[in-house]
């Protein structure tokens, strides 16, 4: 039996429980008013909270102890499973055992870099680093160096495969870890490795079990020493924090863990040899150095990829084989693994590819410098990565792909998305930072007015007797709200602005007292969004001292007060404008304009969690809030001069508290619906892929939207009810002796637009969206960009994938398509008889030069 049918089968019990109960209350409040004492339904609801709490509390554990079943040595194997699956699947896409590995050697690397240096002891070729590192290597703590495009990673990939092979049941689980989107300073290496297994593998983001204390599965088994951290790329951090980083891979990684870390020479002696400070050193690594390619082996791999030796196919690479082992540039330039894989992708096109003609790989004779060759397979690999393929035809040419691809590696090398790293919940980072805040505030303010003002429009024809018809100059308050939630003060303020020009563009007579008005209530309930933000997000409010308020909550509150003067001639709404400022500025804030910082990782689908902290922060938000409707109220004969007239609460105090205890109950359900609602990972057996999160992360947003709007209105149309039976004159511009099925109905609309502001916030498929519309119409990057992605990795292999990013196949790739001096000819070996290498029509090939040896 699966660990996973026990959890469905719980998780369904629960919701089937939830949506019993709750129909049975609602149901039962329905049929309440029509019988002759309607409290003995309340009175008979009331003992079922016991139950329901003990019901509810089973449900809990079930679901605790199916998401802690695991123990760490469990939770290793799973991770060895997923982290094998992956660098299989990498492996075969990248084609790094076809025709067979590319035979690398090394040697021990010099005293001065390592010191477990046993020269001779270290020395080994192709498949022998597994046998090294556990048998050769007592401290398991490895180093190894070479030049650009030596095959460093490739040969990391094979030792995490090798590892996974021999470690047993419950042993440390060999992770590759590319540091390029490392920042020391930023960053220690521990929480950056937490942070990278949850993103990669999202079921580590769930917490632990009690034996480990609060903390994630990741954080549990780096704290057991059940990850060993394979560290590729240290040169590819700034050269300034090389110094820095050795320090904080000793910090995080002491004597005593087992390690590997890979780098080219320069760049780490430059690490151990800083201008200030005590050279960093890491204590017990065994180093070793990768060593160039020998002729041999390169006319081996070559021609075996060709055909084998003696087929026409492999014929065209004589005089390429001939050269190597020479002072030529193309046999310099192919002692690199990197050159070597690249020269094979041009110039050996597979049988499917359908060439009439084979490319002549001879014109890399014609290169000048071994920099030359390099350009050239650089230039030529994306236009044959993109060539065309009868059973898989591509949706972009190469000169567009050839764009694209260049256009993310400048995004990249800028350091807007991680170094070397692309991410597609990271893109809305290339967005220009205000955008996104104004389109949501307009989309949620014209969502809010509309399904408000509808709402309301057809619950009041529907009511037997409404007080007053509903004015479409009021409505839209709640999207205001939602949009303050949503996306700060800002986007609470734009939706402000898109509600007052909604109705200006429809209103038969429009005032400018009834424009200031409208102005007024929308900075006053942009305020609002942002006050249930900071009471819902982030765990506990924070409460600011005077000194770090937020200056703009309070310029908005002042401003809000002011156009309330000007709309109504006197104080009144100035109590409210003012209190919600300051709660503003000492609470609401949660981050730059409200707005809390990116997930570490997509949302995959969402969970209902209660806890006592998120309901006494709803419940303080609401009453917070609804305090500024009472205090209007009960002050309403100073503020406006008159008891007869009504402004934003009623001046009669009973009515003055139930209008408030009303609006408190809005608020405090959106805060408590925010706290409710949590983000919980996949499981480590679901494919990572970055369509795959984005799926499950699109999803999300609707779940929110459903789950907040049956609960949201089941709770607040059942304190309408309440208020109706036992004292409101009127609830929602009804009168108490209406029908009360109505009231759950308007009890939906705040809960609607609630979990709209949740799913927006905490999913990050809508800045994703944003982005690559963005991106499609300013920089002409494919509109569907994942499967722009995806098809680069998969079909072409230009790209690579760690976890759930994206990286180009080599960091020099990414250098030579960001270098702006590049540019791309559309042309490439595989498509054009010359090149830049080819010979000019009035000059032949020069002689080769003979081999050495010969």
């Amino acid at each position: 039996m699966s660990g996973v049918a026990p959890r469905a089968r719980v998780r369904r019990a629960g919701a089937v429980y939830l949506t019993l109960l709750a129909a049975g209350t609602v149901g039962a409040l329905l049929v309440a008013p029509h019988l002759d004492d309607p409290a003995s339904v309340v009175a008979a609801l009331l003992p079922t909270g016991a139950g329901a709490y003990l019901a509810w509390s089973a449900y809990r554990a079930d679901r605790t102890e199916a998401a802690t079943a695991a123990d760490p040595g469990t939770l290793a194997d799973r991770l060895a499973v997923a982290v094998r699956r992956q660098w299989e699947t990498e492996a075969q896409i990248r084609r790094l055992e076809d025709p067979y590995p590319l035979p690398v050697a090394w040697r021990a690397a010099d005293a001065d870099l390592a010191e477990a240096t046993r020269p001779g002891g270290l020395d080994g070729r192709d498949g022998e680093l597994g046998d090294l590192f556990t048998e050769r290597v007592p401290t398991r703590r490895l180093l190894v160096l070479g030049a650009p495009g030596s095959g460093k990673t490739l040969l990391l990939v094979r030792l995490v495969l090798s590892l996974i092979e021999r470690r047993r049941p419950g042993g440390p689980v060999p992770v590759l870890f590319p540091l390029a989107s490392w920042d020391p300073g930023a960053q220690d290496l521990r929480g950056w490795m937490e942070r990278k297994l949850t993103q990669d593998h999202p079921d580590l983001g769930t917490a632990a079990s009690e034996e480990d204390g609060p903390v994630t599965r990741a954080a549990a088994l780096l704290d057991r020493r059940l990850v060993l951290p394979v560290l590729d790329g240290f040169d590819e951090l700034p050269a300034a924090v090389g110094a820095t980083a050795l320090h904080a891979v000793n910090e995080a990684l002491p004597y005593g863990c087992g390690l590997v870390l890979s780098s080219r020479p320069d760049e780490y002696r430059a690490a151990l040899r800083p201008r200030s400070g005590v050279p960093p050193r890491l204590t017990g690594m065994a180093g070793i150095r990768l060593e160039p390619l020998h002729g041999p082996d390169v006319e081996a791999y070559l021609l075996r990829d060709a055909g084998g030796s003696g087929t026409p196919a492999a014929a065209r690479w004589r005089p390429v084989v001939d050269a190597l082992g020479t002072n030529a540039p193309v046999a310099e330039a192919l002692t690199r693994p990197l050159m070597v894989s690249l020269a094979r992708s041009v110039y050996n096109p597979r049988p499917a590819e359908g060439h009439e003609e084979l490319p002549d790989p001879g014109e890399l004779l014609r290169c000048s410098t071994p920099a030359e060759v390099e350009h050239h397979l650089f230039e030529a690999f994306v236009g044959a990565a993109y060539r065309p393929h009868p059973r898989r035809p591509c949706r972009w040419t190469p000169a567009r792909a050839h764009a694209a691809l260049r256009h993310l590696a400048r995004h990249m090398e800028r350091g807007l998305d991680g170094a070397a790293e692309l991410a597609w919940w990271k893109l809305h980072r290339a967005v220009p930072t205000a955008l996104p805040p104004v389109l949501v505030g307009a989309l949620l303010g014209c969502l809010g007015w509309l399904v408000e003002g509808m709402a309301m429009e057809l619950t009041h024809r529907a009511a037997p007797n409404p007080l007053f018809p509903p004015h479409w100059e009021e409505r839209g308050g709640l999207g205001v709200v939602a949009a303050g939630l949503c996306g700060g003060l800002v986007c609470g303020l734009v939706a402000a602005v898109v509600i007052t020009l909604l109705y200006a563009g429809v209103a038969p007579d429009l005032s400018a007292g009834l424009v200031l008005n409208r102005l007024a209530d929308g900075g006053s309930l942009a305020l609002v969004g942002v006050i249930v933000a900071g009471f819902a997000f982030g765990g506990r409010p924070e409460l600011r001292r005077p000194s770090h308020w937020d200056r703009r909550a309070l310029l908005t509150g002042a401003a809000a007060a002011a156009l309330y003067v000007l709309a109504f001639g006197n104080a009144c709404g100035t109590v409210s404008a003012l209190l919600y400022g300051v709660l503003a500025a000492a609470v609401g804030a949660v981050g730059a304009d409200g707005v809390r910082a990116d997930p570490a990782c997509p949302v995959a689908r969402v969970r209902w969690h209660w806890s006592p902290r998120g309901i006494l922060t709803g419940l303080v938000g609401g009453a917070l809030i609804g305090g500024g409707i009472l205090l209007e109220g009960l002050f309403a004969d100073v503020l406006s001069g008159g008891a007869s007239r009504e402004y934003l609460g009623p001046a009669e105090p009973l009515e003055a508290f139930w209008a408030a205890e009303q609006v408190a109950a809005v608020y405090a359900v959106s805060c408590m619906l925010v706290q409710g609602l949590r983000t919980v990972p996949v499981g480590l057996g679901t494919s990572v892929d970055g369509r795959t999160l984005l799926g499950n992360d699109r999803r999300t947003l609707g779940t929110c939207v459903f789950t907040a709007a049956v609960l949201g209105a089941a709770m607040i149309g059942t304190q309408g009810w309440c208020a109706m039976l036992w004292g409101s004159a009127r609830v929602w511009g009804a009168g108490a002796g209406d029908s009360g099925l109505w009231v759950y109905v308007v009890g939906l609309v705040p809960a609607l637009l609630t979990g709209l502001a949740i799913g927006i916030r905490q999913a990050a498929w809508g800045h994703y969206a944003l982005a690559r519309c963005h991106l499609a119409l300013r920089a002409k990057l494919p509109f569907d960009l994942l499967a722009f992605l995806a098809d680069a990795h998969e079909h072409h292999g230009v790209l690579r994938r760690a976890g759930a990013v994206y990286q180009f196949r080599h960091i020099e790739l990414q250098h030579h398509l960001a270098d702006p001096r590049r540019e791309f000819t559309g042309l490439s070996a595989a498509t054009a008889p010359r090149s830049r290498c080819a010979p000019s029509p009035t000059t032949g090939p020069p002689p080769r030069p003979g081999r050495a040896g010969h």
